[in-house]
């Protein structure tokens, strides 16, 4: 079974820095779509989310990325994403997923594109 860990490192008043460690699959993605939910219903909408520990990710969850981005982008949200490895990239590309999110190589260019244009 895989372990996933998704720690909240870092807040303002409309964006969230989140490590996520581990592998997203079918068993790990129920907790990856409660810290979004989570996120959202504390008024978060746009996210951070740093990849540099994320070594595998399916479509799945990718759906439920690409749902949260859906959910919030009318209220200036998505999904930032940090250090994300090869491998875990090229399934965003496969499914042409690449347009729906921002991709950053550190997490300083990522928090200061990204929380810099949150109001607070």
């Amino acid at each position: 079974m895989a372990i996933l860990n998704i720690d909240e490192v870092e807040h303002g008043a409309e964006w969230a820095l989140l490590s996520v460690s581990g592998e997203i699959d079918l068993d790990t993605v129920g907790k990856l779509r409660g810290k979004l939910e989570d996120a959202e219903g504390r008024g978060i909408y746009r996210l951070i989310l740093d990849f540099s520990e994320t070594k595998y990710v399916n479509s799945t969850a990718l759906a439920v990325l690409v749902k949260f981005v859906e959910r919030v982008r009318e209220k200036g949200g998505g999904i930032a994403l940090v250090s994300v490895n090869q491998r875990v990239r090229l399934v965003f590309e496969m499914l042409g997923l690449i347009p729906f999110f921002e991709f950053f190589e550190g997490l300083d260019a990522a928090k200061a594109a990204y929380a810099a244009g949150a109001q607070g």
